[in-house]
């Protein structure tokens, strides 16, 4: 009787240790079906506040840039920026691979703050290393964008000789800026919002004025303006040099709303 006992103990012992185990992978599995789905961003494009001179409807300015060394950088009041996005595409690293491109094809105009691009739907989890890429190119579709450039801005500085000249900095040619986000927490059907910014104050980075006399440049009812685009094979002045700086005027900052 005795060695029947120990038996029965033993045994539901044993039903006991196997019940627990069951109810914990059904805990697991609830918490793993609970943690998938999609999470929804928002993602916007503008240029950095503290960056830009604004200016109101009447031409008067209404903000101040930060400071430029203008010992190597034109300083630029920029008056109108848009940049035409084609694609947007994120890739990361977690339990799976997060590989995802968003056709966006819209022109943006970056002095609208905080202008709504669109919305994406990202698969939840834990995204590391996130790698970024704003694809732009100018607009196939005719209307889309403006002037059918990828990017076009347009501003005015101060010349060597202490008078004021416009600048126009734009491309046709398709480019696209490599940006990084350290990490991604998705959760399912949380909002989230990416926010693209453009400091506009990098752009002719390393170009001074002395040297933008050497860019092409036009007369038009006695003002000068010099311009610094990309349309075809031809080498043009300082293209190189504005494509290099845009890998640090655009920055992406990714926040749970």
């Amino acid at each position: 009787m005795k060695s029947l006992s120990l038996f029965a103990t033993r045994y539901i012992s044993l039903l006991l240790v196997i019940g627990t185990a069951a109810l914990s992978c059904k805990k697991n599995n609830n918490s793993e079906q609970e943690k998938t789905g999609f999470g929804n961003i928002s993602y916007f494009a503008n240029a950095s506040s503290s960056n830009v001179r604004k200016f109101s409807s009447n031409g008067i300015k209404t903000g101040v840039s930060s400071v430029v060394d203008t010992t190597t950088t034109v300083n630029v009041a920029w008056s109108s920026a848009t940049v035409y996005v084609e694609k947007i595409s994120f890739v990361g690293k977690s339990n799976s691979l997060l590989d995802t491109t968003i056709t966006v094809q819209k022109n943006l105009n970056i002095f609208s703050q905080d202008a709504l691009a669109g919305v994406l739907k990202l698969p939840s989890g834990s995204y590391k290393d996130v790698a970024v890429k704003l694809q732009c190119r100018k607009s196939l579709i005719p209307g889309l964008a403006f002037n059918y450039y990828a990017f076009y801005f347009k501003g005015t500085f101060k010349n060597i000789l202490g008078g004021i000249d416009s600048v126009v900095v734009g491309s046709s040619l398709p480019f696209e800026a490599n940006l990084s986000v350290n990490e991604i927490v998705i959760d399912p059907s949380d909002n989230y919002k990416a926010t693209f910014s453009f400091d506009l104050n990098k752009v002719l980075t390393g170009i001074s004025a002395g040297q933008m006399e050497s860019a092409k440049n036009y007369y038009k009812d006695g003002k000068r303006t010099f311009y610094i685009f990309k349309g075809g094979s031809a080498d043009e002045p300082f293209y190189d040099q504005v494509i290099w700086n845009w890998q640090s005027v655009a920055s992406v900052v990714v926040t749970k709303e």
